[in-house]
């Protein structure tokens, strides 16, 4: 039978209509996933332009990441129910792993801000400032523990925000009661934290108030906090303001940032009256 070699394709030119490697074309015959429509005398493969939409579904259950033995299999009996199946599981899938590919770029995108504001701390500036409203996810209370005990709370408290994906790339922060505070038990933390983007739905969170906040910058180790309060306590002293919440402290250099914890940036807001 006399072949029109004009409605075949060349081994090459299919392979060039989908940007791949002829090598693959000859792998996928030898494995008898995909065969040329027929072979010549010669050896040479041509390709039928019919066999376009059968070599796309491959390619794409390939993209998806299903083995070719499972591909092969599914050639076998290939039937309309069963693709609309696999496409599905497999549409299924790429939404998850889209939504979870938006979470992570939106942890980039919050630690690039992080970073951005470096440039404008100015260490041990103190002012009044009027924040808004924000919502934390706390960790369990842990005042007046020991620091086992601590240790064992932040363990607990990053496990969750992790295990739930709540985390989203803000700093780490620390909330210490006024009267704490006025008492110089500057290590006494009631809450670990994590700041949200919005209100939350469908977890237990914690409202920080909107309202006035001393706020300043302190560079050092975290044992040495009695520095900066004291004079955080000098200043509102001396303008007749009064620590009246919690003291939030934000790790915004940390060891992602810093070679050693004596280049520590904490961010600190005293929530006044």
């Amino acid at each position: 039978m006399k072949e029109n070699f004009e409605k075949y394709l060349t081994t090459n030119q299919f392979a060039k209509m989908y940007n791949i490697n002829k090598k693959t074309l000859i792998y996928y015959d030898e494995i008898n996933l995909f065969k040329p429509y027929f072979v010549k005398e010669n050896g040479y493969r041509y390709y039928s332009i019919h066999q376009g939409s059968l070599f796309e579904v491959i390619l794409i259950l390939k993209q998806l990441g299903m083995p070719l033995k499972a591909i092969k299999e599914y050639l076998k009996n290939r039937n309309p129910e069963e693709l609309n199946n696999i496409l599905l599981e497999q549409k299924e899938n790429i939404e998850k792993q889209v939504e979870e590919l938006n979470r992570i770029n939106n942890i980039i995108k919050n630690r690039l801000n992080i970073l951005d504001s470096y440039k404008d701390i100015k260490i041990g500036n103190m002012q009044i400032e009027d924040l808004e409203e924000e919502y934390l996810v706390l960790s369990s209370n842990m005042e007046s523990l020991d620091e086992i005990n601590i240790g064992k709370s932040l363990c607990e408290y990053v496990s969750k925000m992790y295990n739930n994906k709540i985390y989203n790339g803000f700093c780490l922060g620390a909330m210490i009661k006024d009267k704490n505070i006025i008492e110089g038990n500057y290590l006494n933390y009631s809450y670990f934290y994590t700041k949200l983007e919005k209100k939350p739905k469908n977890i237990e969170y914690f409202t920080k108030p909107k309202g006035k906040y001393l706020v300043f910058y302190y560079k050092g180790h975290w044992t040495k906090f009695y520095e900066i309060y004291s004079i955080a306590k000098d200043y509102l002293a001396k303008n007749n303001l009064k620590i009246s919440g919690y003291s939030y402290e934000e790790y915004i250099k940390d060891d992602a940032t810093a070679k050693t914890e004596e280049d520590y940036i904490t961010k600190f807001m005293i929530q006044i009256s």
